[in-house]
């Protein structure tokens, strides 16, 4: 679904630090058919059918958080994100700082110590594309503290959590006009919190099947997810997390 605004407190990018961005292109977009656009900073906007979808940068030493995918929801006003997160007992990584003109992001850190970025655009509004194959289409939160997290979150973005279904689990995000189901909350280990990025595919099998092929680990699946479809869990060729599903 192509997008040109997303409602605040939505999932809006996301960003890929590894420490080789070069191995990464060539992963993702053999397995996701994304075209990689690298820009004189040596960020990498990954893109698909002319849309920007997430982007990649090379990690840097000293950086606090390892390799990963780090999810970002959509700020209308950053300072008062920002203060949210520590009134709600979340902790600031990175403070709201000026992307040149593309917008402003901050990264922090939930009370649980998953990580995640808020984005209040300027000319970048985020990915074009959503819950579709090759874009971003589901973000799962692992925490040990399912009840702590859905309150952390309604109180900085507005989230409301729904009854999941036998067997999964389901977190709604709230905005003016309506509710869109984003994602899911499940019970996870103590010091593991943390959001898995969900990109789209039409065969969760057969990408699951190239995904290995093209050096990547399998985690778990492809299993039937109640409430979400066919989902397969991988680690990518610098041993990053993320996660493949096939909706129902």
């Amino acid at each position: 679904m192509k997008i040109t605004r997303h409602p605040a407190g939505a999932p809006c990018w996301a960003d890929l630090d590894t420490p080789d961005v070069a191995s990464a292109r060539t992963f993702y977009s053999s397995l996701l058919g994304w075209e990689a656009l690298e820009l004189p900073s040596g960020y990498v906007n990954l893109v698909l059918r002319g849309e920007k979808i997430v982007g990649a940068v090379k990690l840097r030493e000293g950086q606090e958080h390892s390799a990963g995918w780090t999810v970002y929801f959509m700020s209308d006003d950053l300072d008062a994100t920002t203060k949210a997160v520590e009134e709600a007992g979340g902790r600031v990584v990175s403070p709201p700082a000026k992307v040149s003109v593309a917008g402003s992001a901050a990264v922090y850190e939930a009370p649980d110590g998953a990580v995640f970025g808020a984005w209040e655009p300027d000319k970048h509004p985020g990915s074009g594309l959503v819950r579709e194959p090759g874009a971003l289409s589901w973000f799962g939160l692992s925490t040990p503290d399912v009840d702590g997290a859905k309150a952390f979150y309604g109180q900085v973005f507005g989230w409301t959590a729904a009854v999941p279904p036998a067997g999964g689990a389901v977190a709604h995000l709230t905005f003016v006009g309506g509710v869109a189901e984003f994602g899911g909350i499940t019970s996870g280990p103590e010091g593991a919190a943390g959001w898995t990025l969900h990109f789209g595919v039409a065969d969760v099998d057969a990408a699951s099947a190239a995904a290995v092929a093209l050096g990547g680990t399998v985690v778990s699946g492809p299993i039937e997810a109640p409430g979400l479809g066919r989902v397969a869990v991988f680690k990518d060729t610098a041993g990053v997390t993320f996660a493949l599903v096939q909706h129902a």
